[in-house]
């Protein structure tokens, strides 16, 4: 992960600017996310974000927390170059780490710390044997009754799937830039960080935390290849 394209800061700005906000359904999927949470764990003290882009996540977590206090984790300086803006407003409650998730996250969570624990479109980037390893990670870092929520792309269980999924995808971003939808398709096609996705079924990864231990563990939401997912610890 420490090579992806997500260092460069033209992708980061093309992503913030004309892909995040075109998200099909971006609403509905934090929505559910914060659904979640709130009914396991309604007042969360100590939050961690994986993988916190500009830290979209954390921040509507803590609006709607006034007690929780953050910890923003990226391998990428323009990410947290913006997440450090956006946030500005709760800087008092944030922690910035600069870190890979390739890397163990024990190093900025502690075992037993953390209350809720959330990524957005940042674990899918890892391999398979990586991506089962910073569940179990998750899991230690959980206080008993601690939830985890993965928002998340995932793979699609057809090619012909992938194929609705992408011209879908792209249809939503065109309306969403007011930008002709053959421009769109363009970049699309040629993004640099295309490479970076190594996308697995949600259906497995759900079954990846069941193994794992977290109890709940579920897909909560979904559209073609874009998945809400998690689990809780067991008290």
């Amino acid at each position: 992960m420490s090579t992806t394209s997500w260092k460069l800061n033209q992708v980061t700005e093309h992503y913030l600017k004309q892909v995040r906000g075109g998200i099909p359904y971006g609403a509905d999927q934090t929505k559910m996310m914060l659904q979640v949470i709130t009914y396991f764990q309604s007042k969360p003290v100590q939050v961690l974000d994986l993988g916190c882009g500009n830290g979209f996540l954390a921040k509507l977590l803590l609006q709607s927390s006034p007690e929780a206090r953050a910890i923003l984790v990226d391998h990428s300086k323009p990410m947290l170059h913006n997440a450090a803006q956006y946030m500005a407003e709760h800087q008092e409650r944030c922690t910035f780490v600069e870190a890979d998730l390739e890397d163990d996250i024990s190093a900025f969570a502690e075992p037993g710390s953390m209350d809720c624990i959330v990524s957005g479109y940042a674990i899918h980037h890892l391999p398979h044997d990586r991506k089962k390893k910073l569940y179990a990670e998750i899991f230690n870092a959980l206080k008993p009754g601690g939830v985890f929520v993965n928002v998340e792309h995932t793979a699609s269980a057809t090619a012909e799937l992938e194929q609705l999924h992408d011209a879908l995808f792209v249809d939503h971003l065109a309306e969403y830039n007011n930008r002709p939808r053959g421009e769109v398709q363009e970049e699309y096609d040629n993004s640099p960080d295309k490479a970076d996705n190594i996308l697995e079924n949600v259906y497995s990864q759900v079954e990846w935390l069941r193994q794992i231990g977290f109890d709940h563990a579920d897909c909560y939401f979904k559209w073609m290849e874009l998945a809400v997912f998690g689990g809780v610890k067991p008290r």
